[in-house]
């Protein structure tokens, strides 16, 4: 009868905190951990001032952003499919999720994120990068803190 009763007041605590929100907001919030960690690290190999050092640091920050654009897709707008990057930044424009300068960022930065994940280095400077972490790091604070 006791396990009964503990069992039954886990699931209606379970379903309060779903109901509520805390669930959802619990993962964002560690969706925003993880990715700001893949901009820690990003600054650290980019801080190297190595060619190296940068491309790592590219490869990490467009990461970051694909990932970030995925998952604002699915919170915002439902997207459960894996379409391509411009359409999720169109769906969030539409949403108005991205707004004003923001969209246009964003919809920039799709480039680097195909430069830097294709490693056509000639085309990522230490500038570029630090601007997409500088855009992924404003998201991040914005959707999912």
């Amino acid at each position: 009868m006791v396990v009964r009763s503990i069992a039954s007041g886990a699931l209606r605590n379970l379903k309060a905190e779903v109901e509520t929100g805390l669930i959802g907001n619990l993962r964002l919030e560690i969706t925003g951990e993880v990715l700001s960690d893949f901009l820690l690290l990003a600054k650290s190999s980019l801080d190297q001032g190595t060619e190296e050092g940068k491309n790592v640091s590219a490869v990490l920050t467009a990461a970051a952003f694909e990932d970030l654009i995925r998952r604002m897709g699915t919170t915002f707008c439902g997207i459960q499919t894996r379409d391509e990057l411009h359409k999720i930044v169109v769906s969030l424009k539409t949403a108005g999720v991205l707004v004003g300068a923001q969209f246009g960022t964003v919809q920039a930065q799709l480039q680097f994120r195909n430069d830097a994940l294709h490693a056509d280095w000639k085309k990522i400077d230490a500038i570029g990068v630090k601007t997409v972490m500088l855009l992924v790091q404003e998201l991040l604070l914005k959707h999912f803190s």
